[in-house]
Parts: C-alpha cells; structure tokens; sequence
C-alpha cells in the first residue's frame, strides 16, 4: 500500500483522538455546570429500589462513599485439569488467562476481585469498573501471575479504557475454550442509545498479537495496529442480539526471512476487517433461566477475532511472521436449569481458517465441543465437572508451509470449584 494511504490511516487516528477528546472535555464541562441531584447521598439506596427481587447487599460489599455507591465482587476458585492426546500435538490444555500448556495435567489456583462505582452527575450516572485476576498453575515456574481484566469508565455515552472488545457476545460457563472473539482490549468510544431496546456505539480499539507473548503482562496493549469498530445491540427482557464489525490495516513488514521464500519479502500494507452475529434467547427445555447462545464471526486479515486466545497462541507459535489470512467460526451452546442446585452446558464450535501467499496456501480446521454439570448446594458456591474435546486438521501448503505440528485431537478432563463473594 502506497505512503499516502498509511498517512491516511495517521490522520484517522489523529481525528479519532481529537474527536474523542472534544466529547470528554464537553462532558466534564456540563457536569461542572449542572447542579447535582437531590438524590445524590441516596445513590446506593436508589440501587436497592431498581431491583426490588434482588437480595439487599451486606454493608461491606455496597457503601456510599465520597458522594458514590461502591460495590465490592470476587471469586476464589481452584481447577484439575488433564489431557490425553492423540495424531500430533493439540495443545488442549489452557489457564483461564488463556495461555497454552503442553502438560498432561495441570492445577489451577485463582482469584479476582473487581470494584464498581457508580455516582449520579446531571448528566447521567458516572460508572468505573476495576478487576483484577491472579492465577497460579502448576505448569509455570514463578509465583503465578495477576493480570487487568478490566479498567473502565462510563458517562453520558463516553465509554473508554480497558474493557471487553466490541465483538465479544459469546460468554458461556465453560473451562474449555471456544471458537468465538473474547478480547481484552483498550478502547475509547461513544454509545448512542436509540431507545429502551436498542443502542449503537462507535469506538476506537488497540490492536491485537500477531505473535505468542514471551511474558505475561499487568496490562497489554497494542496501539501499533488499531481498529475501528461499531455494534449495534439490543437489550430486552431475556433476549439479547449483537451485530458488529471493525476494520483495520494489517502492517507486514517483510523483514523475516521466511517471507523471502514465500514471495512475500517486501512491506506492505492490507486492509483488514472483520463481522460478527451473536443471539443469547430462553431455551425451551429445562426450568426458568434455561437459554441457548450462538455467535458467528467472518474475519479477512483479522484471524484473532476467530477464536480465543488460546487458539491464537496455538496458532501464533508456529507462524512466525504477519501473514494474510481469511476464515470464520462459530460457537453455540446450550445452558440447562435443573433446579436451583443443579445445571449443566453443552458446547460446540468450529474454525477455519486460510492463508493466502504466492507460494504456500495453508489452512486450519478446528471442532470444539465441551459438556459439563455443576452443582450449587449453598449459595454462591458450585461444583463442577467437565470434559471438552478437540479435533485440529491442518494443509500445510506445501513441505515449507508456515504451519506444522498441530494436527491430531485431544480430550480434556476438568474438576473445579469456585466462591463467589
């Protein structure tokens, strides 16, 4: 791609900043203006009122303070896990911060904690969001590792930190991974609602990995390839419908040697985009709470949005370079009530994904399903045993292809038990 066309995407993010900052300091502007609202002490209490059924919060975990409603949440919880693979090597194993193990089996120990604010402004409700994961494995040397989940802020439609991407959907309870977008990511963006039902937001997203991490990070981000992004959304009653999409420049630089043979030596510039679907609705079968959820995803130049983390590591570990590529997947699931001490997820999933290059045309083809049951005898408190299955399919594109070893299938095994506080 020529220089003028990557000058045109330097002046897109100047333009997207600029404008970004024009709405933060309009907003700060109006709230320094407008008088506070009578209510402003009785935030907390206002909550309690919005939702008459919920069980009132102990002290300690909802309290106004400084004129806000802070709200204290958090888990502790410890997981087995076991592999037996088969044909190749199908890294099946994965932490919770989705990285990927070799290991036959591994134990997990983990923890979060997450704050929310909320206080009332004349213009609409001021809300933050902070959480933090520890996790400890047994497959890593070291004492474990604590990771940002999030870091977030909310105002008058201005949404902006550290947050989920806009084309997660898919959130199933599940220990195996799925073939759907769950990104982290730093965003700055604005939603626009349309009515009680529907919204639309438009946002600035960094970037995403093109190659394994060597280390974990407190936060990672990666401003160097940002995205553009929008998601039209609606919200009533147990019905939930995404529609989403984003668009960015993937940058090859042409530096790697492996380039040189593919016919891929020089540095250019593609342009890079990505839509999903995703539908969450009551399930038919099964007690008041049953629902299915299924989301799909077309992705060009933009293959981490394919799958989760883990299956971008697994991926990322054997091409070595930025590469074009195209593919889709797709997840759905099932979640089933028993009773109220009682439920259990199905799960199935499917990836594909090509590479196009002058000399080598690559391919992956993945199937997830996963199963499990858990037990809720108190409240807050659940027991839970599943068993996920993987089958990976490969075209290397030829005996020099860029990916190699990955073939075969896998069957993963998982106990677990969690608080919830």
């Amino acid at each position: 791609m020529s220089s003028q066309a990557g000058n045109g995407w330097e002046r897109l993010r100047i333009a997207g900043a600029a404008a970004l900052a024009v709405v933060l300091w309009s907003g700060a502007a109006a709230a320094q203006s407008t008088p506070k609202p009578p209510s402003w002490s009785d935030v907390c209490a206002a909550d309690d009122d919005d939702d008459d059924a919920a069980k009132p919060a102990p002290l300690w975990k909802r309290f106004a303070f400084e004129g806000a409603c802070v709200e204290l949440s958090g888990s502790i919880g410890a997981t087995y896990q076991k592999q037996k693979a088969k044909a190749g090597i199908v890294s099946a194993l994965t932490t919770r911060k989705g990285s990927v193990s070799g290991a036959s089996e591994v134990k997990t120990t983990t923890m979060d904690f997450q704050i929310d604010t909320r206080r009332k402004t004349g213009i609409g409700d001021l809300e933050t969001s902070f959480a933090v994961k520890y996790e400890k494995t047994s497959s890593d040397p070291g004492n474990g590792s604590a990771t940002l989940t999030e870091g977030s802020l909310k105002w008058a439609g201005v949404r902006a930190g550290y947050t989920d991407s806009q084309m997660n959907f898919w959130d199933g309870d599940f220990q195996f991974s799925a073939s759907a977008p769950q990104r982290t990511i730093g965003l700055a963006g604005y939603e626009f609602t349309l009515n009680d039902e529907w919204s639309l937001t438009l946002a600035y997203e960094t970037g995403l990995p093109t190659t394994q991490a060597s280390s974990v990070k407190f936060v990672t981000v990666y401003p160097d390839d940002p995205a553009a992004s929008a998601r039209l959304a609606y919200e009533a009653d147990d019905v939930s419908f995404q529609l989403a999409g984003l668009v960015h420049q993937l940058r090859i630089d042409g530096t790697h040697p492996l380039l040189t043979f593919l016919g891929r030596a020089a540095e250019h510039r593609e342009l890079g985009w990505a839509v999903t679907a995703g539908l969450t609705a009551p399930g038919k079968l099964g007690a008041k709470g049953s629902e299915f959820s299924v989301q799909a995803t077309r992705a060009v130049n933009a293959s981490p949005y394919l799958g989760t983390a883990a299956d971008l590591s697994s991926l990322a570990s054997t091409i070595p370079v930025p590469v074009s590529t195209e593919g889709w997947s797709v997840v759905g699931s099932y979640h089933l009530v028993w009773s109220e001490q009682w439920e259990s997820n199905v799960m199935a999933s499917y990836l594909a994904l090509d590479i196009a290059l002058p000399r080598a045309h690559p391919s992956v083809r993945t199937r997830r399903y996963a199963a499990n049951l858990i037990w809720k005898p108190v409240e807050d408190f659940k027991f839970g045993a599943e068993f996920g299955y993987v089958e990976s399919e490969i075209e290397t594109g030829g005996p020099f292809g860029l990916i190699k070893g990955i073939s075969g299938r896998a069957l993963a095994g998982y106990l677990y038990v969690s608080r919830d506080f």
